[in-house]
């Protein structure tokens, strides 16, 4: 039988089976010789509140949060970071002796993700992102953070995006952000925001699971070989929206990038120290041409 970690840490979501962080975050600590281990929980709806109660109870020492409780986290926290505040998303708690804290690594992770995998400089740089959930909100803020000049949000429900945009405005008064609808109505506007950006970042499912085959670039001809896209879905590697630019001879980067870099944000602030991600994606690499589970995100 094991002995106990004297440190335990964590995921909580549902589902979670899936999920790769207890490689990532096993390996990390077995490389450093940390006494720590890392566990996946499901858990249901119903049980959030009693599950990170019980959690608490066990000496927790940080846990990380995926889908669907990114969102309803923030009433189980006692404080948030600076990031959390205009994300409205956690996906990283800290367990400190008096209180447990709020962050967002996703944000972080992007920038990370693009820099070392991609060599993209963000300063100056105009980006499009699909979606507006907490990973899309989370990417913007990554990029922005690291002086990215303007932000599109591409949205089913753009109505809904004006208490986003005040509270990036708010961050980050120098910089531009916008939505544009998915509707057929908004195609021109939507090409020319396509077009005039650098990155271009799938931050939804499409992509993954049930909707493995989809694609969100509907006209091809938008894009430029110097374009870079970055598809937050890790599995299946080649989503068709990562095919359709490779075949129009644009730049791409897969969700792998992702994972591995917002884990090491998660692990700098349980550790104080983070690891290779380069080489922390390589053995995701090897690790996943042995599974054969549904599609998979960041966590």
């Amino acid at each position: 039988m094991t002995p106990q970690a004297s440190h335990l840490f964590g995921l909580i979501g549902d589902p979670v089976s899936h999920s790769l962080s207890p490689f990532i975050m096993n390996r990390a600590f077995d490389a450093l010789s940390l006494d720590a281990i890392y566990v996946a929980f499901g858990v249901k709806p119903e049980r959030l509140g009693p599950s990170l109660a019980g959690l608490t109870a066990m000496g927790i020492a940080g846990l990380n949060v995926t889908y669907p409780y990114k969102d309803e986290i923030l009433f189980h926290v006692d404080s948030i970071s600076a990031e959390v505040e205009v994300i409205n998303a956690i996906n990283t708690l800290v367990y400190y002796d008096d209180e447990i804290q709020g962050f967002n690594t996703d944000a972080a992770g992007t920038a990370i993700a693009l820099e070392q995998f991609a060599g993209m400089s963000l300063d100056g740089a105009h980006v499009l992102i699909y979606g507006m959930g907490g990973s899309a909100r989370a990417a913007a803020y990554g990029v922005l953070e690291r002086g990215a000049e303007r932000v599109v949000f591409v949205a089913r429900s753009p109505e809904k995006g004006g208490m986003v945009i005040e509270r990036f405005a708010y961050a980050f008064p120098r910089q531009s952000m916008a939505v544009v609808s998915l509707d057929a109505s908004s195609a021109d506007l939507r090409r020319d925001a396509f077009r005039h950006s650098q990155i271009v970042i799938n931050a939804t499912p499409v992509g993954m699971g049930g909707h493995i085959g989809a694609s969100l670039i509907q006209d091809v001809s938008w894009i430029r070989p110097e374009q870079l896209f970055f598809d937050f879905v890790y599995h299946p590697k080649q989503t068709a929206f990562l095919e359709a630019a490779r075949r129009a001879g644009a730049k791409t980067l897969g969700g792998i990038a992702l994972l591995v870099s917002q884990a090491s944000e998660s692990f700098r602030l349980w550790t104080d120290q983070g690891f290779d991600v380069k080489e922390m994606a390589e053995a995701v690499e090897e690790f996943t041409k042995i599974e054969h589970s549904p599609g998979k995100r960041a966590n």
